[in-house]
């Protein structure tokens, strides 16, 4: 499933009535090493081991990370990803398009 910022996409949330892609990648989007990259992923993945989660990639050219889409209210989330030193994540709700959310710091 293709999510597109601006775009719905119902099919991806899986019957949840939200959720957030979100990642530890490359945090405030300096690149980091792929070994560092994978170990923050599990990291973040282990934070959220309450919530229902799926795993999800995010691309744009040569640009590629993992993400995880997490199923819920996108509050917790949002503060991981902060913790996380991420720029922005993507929230999805069910019957509206895909939004970019930028995070403040």
């Amino acid at each position: 499933m293709e999510v597109r910022v601006g775009r719905r996409a119902d099919a991806a949330l899986g019957g949840a009535r939200s959720a957030t892609l979100v990642t530890a990648w490359n945090p405030l989007s300096r690149r980091m090493a792929d070994g560092w990259n994978q170990r923050m992923q599990r990291n973040l993945a282990a934070r959220l081991g309450r919530f229902r989660t799926r795993p999800a990639e995010g691309r744009l050219g040569a640009w590629h990370e993992a993400h995880l889409l997490v199923a819920g209210d996108p509050r917790a989330v949002l503060r991981l990803a902060r913790r996380f030193r991420q720029r922005a994540v993507v929230i999805l709700h069910k019957a509206a398009p895909a939004r970019l959310m930028l995070l403040a710091y």
